[in-house]
């Protein structure tokens, strides 16, 4: 029985420690108070020693500790206030073997976020197999509880029972001490901070893009119609000045020289300027802002004298 209680007392202390060394940890992190909501379901078990007061049980026999295991549940209204139920078993307490069913009311006072002290007071009955009679009593209890996560927590404890009744007409009073581990549903994985929601006005200077140029023309070499290095370089201001004024319009003329039939210089002046057409597109310009036209080898570029500059090319003139 001493290596019970010995058992015991090293979970406790443990457990202590631990909760300490974890409200030294959770004061560094947490200087600011935050409240964080607790409320919900929760279950727990734990394990402990029953213990009387070996001359009470004179009359009875047996010992006067017993190893103990509980079963507990309940339903926090909110950080402080909650319902709980529980059930106890004690193997062997003078020549009986207990069974505890308890209902009561228990409050929580947090000295940080995580780390609390509770009290419980609640009614037990007692059903006994043995040499003690079942009754019907009042409980109080108390203990230190740490959450370990939003959902577990570890605590000790200490409960009261008054007046169990032994079969010789006789009373004596159940202690309780115990170390348990206790879940509770629907937390999240991280604290749900009840925080307040502060609109911040900021000043966001507003970058404007003005247009350079309004003409661009694109030199291609024979038969070629894909877009080149050079064209996507030109291309990026277009695309760039479109989006910064939605207003403004391009029109894309697609050009050949007269090397080629008429059929196929049409071809190839109209397969330049869809080229350039859809790499506006793809490059953020709506479609329908775009006009698109091919005119072979019929209408080329000349100079202010007339005389022809470049002829392979697509000009983009935005309006």
């Amino acid at each position: 029985m001493k290596l019970k209680s010995l058992s015991l007392s090293v979970l406790a202390a443990l457990s202590l420690g631990v909760a300490t060394q974890a409200m030294a940890d959770d004061a560094v992190a947490n200087d600011a108070t935050q409240s964080v909501d607790k409320a919900g379901f929760w279950i727990g078990a734990g394990m402990g020693m029953g213990i009387v007061d070996s001359n009470d049980l004179s009359n009875v026999g047996g010992t006067g500790e017993a190893f103990s295991s509980k079963l507990e549940a309940g339903y926090d209204f909110n950080k402080n206030v909650g319902l709980y139920t529980s059930y106890d078993y004690m193997h062997d307490l003078g020549n009986a073997d207990l069974h505890l069913g308890t209902l009561g009311v228990k409050g929580n006072y947090y000295f940080t976020q995580d780390l609390s002290v509770f009290g419980k007071l609640g009614a037990t009955y007692i059903f006994a197999e043995g040499e003690i009679d079942d009754s019907f009593t009042g409980t109080a209890g108390v203990g230190l509880e740490y959450q370990l996560t939003n959902a577990v927590s570890t605590k000790i404890g200490y409960d009261y029972y008054q007046n169990l009744e032994l079969n010789q007409g006789q009373d004596t009073d159940l202690h309780q001490v115990y170390w348990g581990m206790t879940y509770k549903f629907g937390q999240p994985a991280t604290p749900m901070i009840v925080t307040q929601d502060v609109e911040v006005v900021k000043e966001v200077p507003v970058e404007v893009t003005t247009m350079t140029r309004s003409n661009f023309v694109l030199p291609y070499q024979t038969g070629q119609v894909d877009v080149n290095d050079y064209g996507r370089y030109n291309l990026n201001e277009v695309a760039q000045t479109l989006q910064a004024n939605p207003e403004l319009t391009a029109e894309i003329i697609g050009r050949t020289d007269s090397t080629g039939t008429a059929a196929i210089n049409a071809k190839v002046s109209e397969a330049r300027a869809n080229a350039v057409s859809q790499y506006l597109v793809d490059n953020g310009v709506d479609v329908s802002r775009l006009t698109v036209t091919s005119v072979a080898d019929q209408n080329p570029l000349t100079d202010d004298n007339g005389k022809s500059l470049i002829e392979r090319s697509v000009e983009v003139v935005i309006k």
